[in-house]
């Protein structure tokens, strides 16, 4: 009888087990959500539309010519936007993992209107480079392992004090002097890739801004955007020295480790992705990677404030691997107000 019970109980946990790695590789992939926000900027009176700004939200597409998965990604993305009305249309990165994704994003931008304002975009770290996954997932690991250690010494007054006193030297060596070779696999065409944007009318703002004005709407806003904070080299200060003082400021940045710049106070909203919400959000564990050296775990998706500065961090419509899991994928349409 013992037997008889143990062995329909592993046949339940198998079972059980099954449809959950179905569900996840098959079911919530595919099931992408339209969230729909409203953020108010603090300091930016007289200089937003009463009606506000709307920006539809995209990033981590991951293409890379799985029309099957794929296919129907961009399907439920048209029916979407479907009457939707906004003024920007914005990607934050990874549009592709393999350059064999580029004609999934021509067919993506084919069904969505630019917008009134146009269309810009950043890279993230797989448009530069794809990954040997044998080689990736210790290092996430480890950085995974250094992440819950620096957690503990915020629990210490001060271990507090120094972390806030290592973190920007520690961000601002990081862009300016890690070797980009060290940890590509292989290289995308990037250059191709931005063909294939400018083509579908959709700009690459990497360090550099855009002044969106329109009087006759009350709009004196600008749009950046940072190269990818792992592949690339972002220079926000050097971005933001070209913004009048100030100005409202949106900021494009694929990954939200940009959290860590000192010059992060002068933007007013950062829009990023990258961390799949998780990906695998696992019961009392949470996410199971948040792919962020600087970010808290409790915000590795959406709206936060940070000092004065407001993130929303987009769970993504694609994944890295082709699982999740209590991490629906979306995109987001943003009402940004006075």
């Amino acid at each position: 009888r013992r037997w008889a019970l143990g062995a329909g109980a592993a046949g339940a946990l198998a079972a059980a087990g099954a449809a959950t790695l179905g569900y996840s590789l098959l079911v919530e992939p595919q099931d992408i959500r339209l969230e729909r926000l409203h953020i108010r900027l603090a300091d930016a009176a007289g200089q937003l539309p009463a009606e506000g700004l709307r920006i539809l939200h995209l990033s981590d597409s991951h293409f890379s010519g799985k029309q099957w998965r794929e296919g129907k990604k961009i399907a439920r993305v048209r029916q979407l936007v479907q009457g939707l009305d906004y003024d920007l249309l914005i990607h934050t990165g990874d549009f592709i993992h393999f350059d064999s994704g580029l004609r999934n994003v021509e067919a993506l931008l084919d069904v969505l209107p630019p917008g009134r304002l146009g269309a810009y975009g950043v890279f993230g770290n797989h448009d530069y480079t794809h990954y040997n996954m044998a080689e990736a997932l210790p290092r996430m690991w480890r950085t995974f392992a250094a992440a819950e250690r620096e957690r503990q010494r915020r629990a210490n007054p001060l271990g507090r004090l120094a972390l806030a006193a290592s973190r920007w030297p520690r961000y601002v060596w990081y862009v300016r002097n890690t070797p980009l070779d060290g940890r590509r696999t292989g290289s995308n065409d990037t250059a191709a890739l931005t063909a294939t944007l400018e083509r579908r009318g959709m700009q690459v703002l990497h360090n550099r801004a855009v002044h969106l004005c329109d009087p006759q709407r009350g709009l004196n806003l600008y749009l950046a955007g940072i190269d990818d904070v792992y592949e690339g080299r972002p220079l926000l200060g050097d971005t933001l020295d070209h913004v009048p003082a100030g100005a409202p400021v949106v900021l494009l940045s694929h990954n939200p480790d940009i959290i860590a710049s000192p010059r992060l106070p002068r933007v007013d909203l950062v829009l990023s992705g990258h961390t799949h919400g998780g990906q695998l959000v696992l019961p009392l564990w949470g996410p199971a990677h948040t792919q962020s050296a600087y970010l808290p775990r409790r915000h590795v998706a959406g709206y936060f404030w940070h000092g004065r500065t407001q993130f929303y961090i987009t769970r993504g419509m694609g994944e890295g691997i082709p699982l999740r899991f209590n991490a629906r994928p979306q995109i987001a349409l943003i009402t940004v107000t006075a």
